[in-house]
């Protein structure tokens, strides 16, 4: 394997890196997909198209992040503070996937299932001797 080129491993972290990034930040400059990713990775070494600065001799694959550092510092630097609109949870769940490649990515309720699942709610009179006034209406 020639030095600059990235291993199956090193590859695999900068997706993950990528794929919380898309999840959680959403920066308007940065709306490449995995495909250009992926070629990006396959020429080796140096500054991806997305901003990542990869090394594969480094003991980070990922050196820098020039179009997102706050980021960068929040996963890399464990610094909470760096990434104000992840909570805690989220950055520690974030930190073991990306790095350590265990869990899953996280996901934020209001782009996975609804927390609550949809509810019929009835109106019910004071007494038990009349039928509900209203029919029942979906939440």
């Amino acid at each position: 394997m020639d030095q600059t080129e990235l291993a199956e491993k090193q590859k695999c972290l900068v997706r993950r890196y990528f794929e919380v990034w898309r999840q959680f930040r959403r920066l308007p400059d940065r709306q490449s997909g995995f495909v250009d990713l992926e070629n990006n990775m396959n020429k080796g070494s140096g500054m991806l198209l997305c901003g990542l600065l990869v090394e594969a001799k480094a003991s980070r694959v990922i050196t820098a992040d020039v179009k997102d550092p706050n980021f960068y510092t929040a996963i890399f630097d464990n610094d909470d503070s760096a990434a104000p609109d992840m909570t805690t949870e989220e950055l520690q769940q974030a930190r073991r996937y990306i790095i350590h490649g265990e869990g899953t990515a996280p996901v934020r309720w209001w782009w996975a299932k609804p927390p609550v699942p949809a509810q019929k709610l009835c109106v019910v009179p004071d007494t038990d001797d009349e039928p509900p006034l209203n029919p029942p209406l979906t939440a």
